[in-house]
């Protein structure tokens, strides 16, 4: 009988060999995953500031274009505007030409 209890008792340290190691590679897959899930979160929250920052340097430069143009714009108006009014006189006396208006 003895024979049996040996055989009980190995299969008992067996069956608690691998209990503990399932235990044992469960907490190894819980760490590794957690260690996973920071270097994740660290590399996203690392792109997003790489993206935002990216984001206000176009902002910025559009912004910095934008008020470009608009003074073109600006320059561009005020000389139409002064050609105009430097040759009104000519101009309305071309159109009624054209329009067959002889005065």
């Amino acid at each position: 009988m003895k024979i049996f209890e040996w055989v009980e008792e190995i299969e008992r340290i067996y069956e608690e060999l691998v209990e503990t190691a399932k235990k044992e590679s469960l907490e190894d897959i819980q760490k590794e995953r957690s260690a996973q899930e920071n270097l994740l979160e660290d590399t996203t929250r690392k792109n997003q500031e790489i993206i935002n920052n990216a984001l206000k340097t176009v902002s910025k430069e559009v912004s910095e274009e934008s008020a470009k143009f608009e003074e073109l714009l600006m320059n561009l108006r005020n000389k139409i505007e002064k050609y105009y009014y430097d040759n009104k006189e000519d101009l309305i006396n071309s159109i009624f030409k054209e329009l067959g208006f002889d005065f």
